[in-house]
């Protein structure tokens, strides 16, 4: 598999927590600490970004 829908795969898996943690979060410790979402949330985003150089520099290529 190529390496950018690795990170493709492992970007959905990142947001698909993020959402999970975020509404875990609103619902039980609203505006209490820190929310650890934002974690996970700058991961996919970096994951994704990845993903999008390696796609467009290999079909640039072609």
């Amino acid at each position: 598999m190529e390496t950018h829908r690795k990170l493709t795969i492992i970007g959905s898996i990142l947001l698909v927590a993020t959402f999970l943690i975020h509404n875990y979060y609103q619902e039980t410790h609203p505006g209490v600490g820190f929310n650890y979402a934002y974690v996970t949330g700058i991961g996919m985003l970096i994951a994704f970004g990845i993903s999008f150089i390696i796609f467009t520099k290999d079909r640039l290529k072609d």
